[in-house]
């Protein structure tokens, strides 16, 4: 009986723990590059993490990661950064919306993003 008790516990706990986890999917479409509004910008789908934290890009059957990148989640703000060697990413997971800076390029590419 003391066993069966501490094996419910034990489920409880792994299924509490699991159950915070948060995994969103937007479908983003890019409405600005360097202040300049876009008119039909590219479509892609992002899988974010924040308990990772991670995002992926894809679509349902195949996701990929961003190679050489990381991540920090910001609690306060509600925000995901990224950072790589060419691209820096803020997604803002209040207002939905992902913004990447190439400081070397000078580019600045914003997506505005719906959750699916």
């Amino acid at each position: 009986m003391r066993k069966l008790v501490l094996i419910l516990l034990f489920l409880f706990f792994i299924n509490n723990a699991l159950s915070m986890a948060k995994t969103i999917i937007w479908q983003c479409q890019v409405i600005e590059i360097n202040d300049e509004e876009q008119i039909n910008g590219k479509v892609n789908k992002y899988k974010i993490d924040v308990t990772t934290p991670m995002v992926w890009v894809g679509d349902e059957t195949r996701w990929s990661g961003f190679a050489n990148t990381t991540f920090a989640y910001d609690k306060a703000n509600h925000s995901l950064s990224s950072g790589s060697k060419m691209w820096n990413g803020i997604y803002d997971l209040i207002e939905r919306k992902i913004t990447f800076t190439n400081n070397d390029a000078d580019l600045k590419v914003l997506y505005q993003c719906k959750e699916l």
